[in-house]
């Protein structure tokens, strides 16, 4: 094989490589946007169940209030009531009494109501508060660990694209050329085996005589259904099949 075509070779792996790499590197960021997605969720969430406990508070404040108003009114008509002389004016107050102990009596519903829900409110509230602790903890684990994994993985680009850098150095200016046009149009596979005449690249046949002539190795030879630069390391050894046993060669 011609050392430029094993260089080659080389070179496309270790692009590979680098490429697994920096998409690793893409990821980092993205597992660390959606834990902090989460968090901002959940910050939301409790932001919200307070925004509707201070509203429940705000109405418990204001029923009371009605509550304590119809109180007062009703121990104001009792005491009237003692002053009232005539018959019909007496039975008026009481009627008045009545429903306002009424309308107290259905303020002070709707006041347990609200206790309840603030009580439930309460405790939701308490639950979100614990789930976002936790992911307090799980951004602060994640960022860290982000961060380490990015200083590891820039570091091993760096050591790899040094290394591709020296390889770069083995194959002619022409063939990088060409190599690196082909590669940016066949996702990132530039270079190709040849096994019993077919491209790998594009699983097609190439002609006879370029196979015989690829075997030399003497020579680049390009594919010529998808142009990729074509190699050949040896058909695979064919599967023996296994000896008969003594008895079974008897047998038979």
């Amino acid at each position: 094989m011609l050392p430029e075509l094993q260089a080659l070779i080389e070179l496309q792996e270790l692009d590979k490589e680098i490429s697994g790499v920096q998409q690793a590197l893409t990821r980092l960021p993205q597992e660390l946007t959606e834990v902090r997605q989460l968090l901002a969720d959940l910050t939301a969430a409790v932001e919200a169940k307070e925004g509707e406990l201070e509203e429940l508070r705000r109405r418990r404040r204001e029923l009371e209030a009605e509550v304590a108003d119809l109180e007062a009114g009703i121990l104001a008509s009792r005491q009237r009531l003692m002053e009232i002389k005539s018959n019909i004016e007496y039975k008026a107050m009481l009627k008045e009494i009545a429903f306002k102990e009424d309308q107290r009596d259905q303020k002070e519903t709707l006041v347990l109501e609200v206790l309840e829900q603030l009580e439930a409110g309460q405790q939701e509230l308490a639950a979100l508060k614990e789930r976002r602790a936790e992911q307090e903890a799980v951004v602060q684990r994640v960022s860290g660990a982000v961060a380490e994994e990015s200083t590891r993985l820039e570091a091993e680009v760096a050591a790899l694209e040094a290394k591709r850098q020296a390889l770069r150095q083995a194959v002619p200016a022409a063939l990088l050329k060409r190599y690196e046009f082909i590669r940016s149009r066949r996702n990132g596979n530039a270079i190709a085996e040849v096994q019993e005449g077919v491209c790998l690249g594009c699983h097609m046949n190439i002609l006879p005589q370029q196979f015989i002539d690829l075997q030399k190795g003497e020579e680049l030879l390009q594919c010529p259904h998808c142009q990729r630069i074509l190699y050949w390391l040896g058909e695979p050894e064919e599967e023996q099949p296994e000896p008969k046993t003594k008895a079974a060669s008897r047998s038979a």
